[in-house]
This record gives structure tokens, sequence and C-alpha cells, in this order.
């Protein structure tokens, strides 16, 4: 794949964060799935439960979109191992690998950044409470996951 020309005066500083976090994402997509899982990530039961239903929707759409695709087999094997983690009721904490550690927490980080760029207008009340009580809690896992 021939690489694209960029005019970087045309390019804004936050364009190019952003395309910057997403080479960083694909390395870490490509790696995940390769090394032992040495990190240990202790989850409280609302923290699990909250996870897991990120985990879901993500793999949603890695499935809806990259399905087929031979490089997106670890991460879907990584999604369905934190499912199944986070469905057993018995353990406490979560085994992954620095790579993993890493994507898990860019995953959480680019949701919260993306909530808080939504623009609402004022008779979506409810939607402004939904999004704030979310983003407390992607801000409190996050917490815990450092």
């Amino acid at each position: 794949m021939k690489g694209q020309r960029i005019n970087p005066e045309k390019v804004n500083p936050m364009e190019m964060s952003q395309m910057s976090s997403m080479m960083g994402m694909m390395g870490l997509m490509q790696k995940i799935g390769k090394s032992k899982r040495k990190y240990v990530i202790k989850l409280e039961k609302s923290h699990k439960k909250f996870l897991l239903r990120f985990v879901m929707e993500i793999k949603k759409e890695f499935e809806k979109n990259y399905g087929n695709t031979s490089q997106m087999k670890g991460v879907l094997l990584f999604l369905d191992y934190i499912k199944k983690s986070c469905e057993n009721k018995a353990l406490k904490e979560l085994k992954v690998s620095y790579e993993e550690f890493d994507f898990l927490k860019r995953m959480l980080g680019d949701s919260l950044r993306g909530m808080g760029v939504l623009q609402l207008k004022w008779y979506e009340i409810h939607k402004k409470i939904s999004i704030k009580i979310m983003r407390t809690q992607y801000k409190t896992l996050l917490e815990q996951m450092k």
C-alpha cells in the first residue's frame, strides 16, 4: 500500500494528532495476541458490567467493518477473552499483555474523547444526562486501570 501525500500547511494540529493516534492503534492491533498476558487488572463488579457492554459494542463494530481480515483475528479473540472474563462472576481480575492493556486504554480514552466533543441541543437533555453518566463511568474505569 502506497502512502498518501499530505500538504502540511492544510492540516491542523488536531487532525495530525488523530492520525498519529490511529497509526499507533493500528500498530497495537497487529501485536495483540502475540505476547504473554502478564499484567493484572483488578475490576469491581460494576466496572466488569460496564466493560462487558463496552466490549460487546466494540466487537459488533469490528465484526461489521473488519470481520474477514486476518489482522483482526487477534483483536476479536482478545475481545472474546474479555467478554468471557467479565461474564465469569468468580474472576475479579483480568490478565492482559502490555499491548492489550494499551489497546484497551486507548479505546476507552478515544470513546471518552468522542463523547466530550458531542454538541447537543437544549431539548436533548436526556441524552446529555446519559452521556454525562457514561463519561463518569469511563473516567472511573480508566482511573482504576491505571
